[in-house]
């Protein structure tokens, strides 16, 4: 009864724990959805820019027509580049965090991918917005007269200027750094990541004679228990408030007082018992 009972309890903290990060997965997801919808507005924008055909007369100088194909094209393409981006993340990481194999270490990994990302995505939408302005007031040089274009390109300069002030004082004043945020992995539940699903574990080992039910349950008998561990090698570990993954040239000891506590099995119980007994 007290061993059901402590693992209902590690159970039920682990699933609160999945929950928390299930909070972080739908946070990056909505992100990632909201910069989708702009950044494919913006691209039917640009991509209406470009299929519009030049004026023959009078014809535009020829460094004023590469500059607005240019920036057009570079906002176009850092724009599907975003769109690809997020499509792509919101779409495998929840994936990989609901059927990874590795379980919760899976679910850690794909909130580390849709982190690390988050930046470069945000980069490619603000730049190309810029892009985008900056080409429209050549295109206004283009397609109008003289004095049509300066009237233009000062509120159109203006809105380039406030975009670039505003996305620089709000990013100060609410970007939180990685030190900083709160995740939701709790790092004393790590020892109980590496136990992997047991259903699998036992139908494949089982098939294998990898283990043996005990006796009294239709089986011959056993000398010790069964319980499927990830490798050690795929541990996440801490950086900045954030989880990475480690180097793969360095192994990893889930004993020792580095890497955290690891519940010994019951063979490596009963064999360090052993070796007790051999001394005296």
């Amino acid at each position: 009864m007290l061993a059901v009972a402590k693992n209902t309890l590690v159970t039920g903290a682990a699933k609160d724990q999945i929950e928390v990060r299930q909070l972080e997965i739908d946070w990056y997801c909505d992100n990632y959805s909201t910069i989708n919808v702009q950044a494919a507005m913006l691209a039917g924008f640009a991509f209406a820019q470009i299929t519009t055909p030049m004026p023959e007369e009078p014809a535009p100088a020829l460094m004023l027509e590469f500059a607005y194909l240019f920036l057009t094209c570079t906002a176009l393409g850092l724009e599907l580049s975003a769109i690809v981006l997020s499509t792509f993340l919101s779409v495998w990481a929840p994936s990989l965090a609901l059927r990874g194999k590795e379980g919760t270490m899976d679910l850690h990994k794909a909130v580390l991918c849709l982190h690390e990302y988050q930046n470069l995505i945000f980069l490619y939408f603000i730049v190309g917005w810029l892009l985008f302005f900056i080409s429209s007031i050549c295109q206004v040089w283009i397609y109008f007269r003289r004095r049509v274009a300066i009237v233009v390109t000062f509120p159109l300069s203006l809105f380039v200027v406030a975009i670039l002030y505003y996305t620089f004082s709000i990013m100060n004043s609410l970007r939180l750094d990685d030190s900083e945020a709160v995740v939701g992995k709790i790092d004393h539940f790590e020892a109980y990541e590496y136990i992997g699903d047991l259903d699998h574990g036992l139908s494949t080992q089982g098939a294998r004679g990898g283990f043996r039910v005990p006796a009294g349950a239709g089986g011959q008998g056993s000398r010790e228990g069964y319980c499927p561990v990830h490798s050690t090698d795929s541990r996440p570990v801490d950086r900045r408030g954030y989880n990475q993954l480690p180097s793969q040239t360095q192994p990893y000891d889930s004993r020792s007082s580095a890497g955290g506590f690891r519940p010994a099995l019951a063979s490596e119980r009963g064999s360090r018992q052993a070796d007790q007994f051999a001394q005296y």
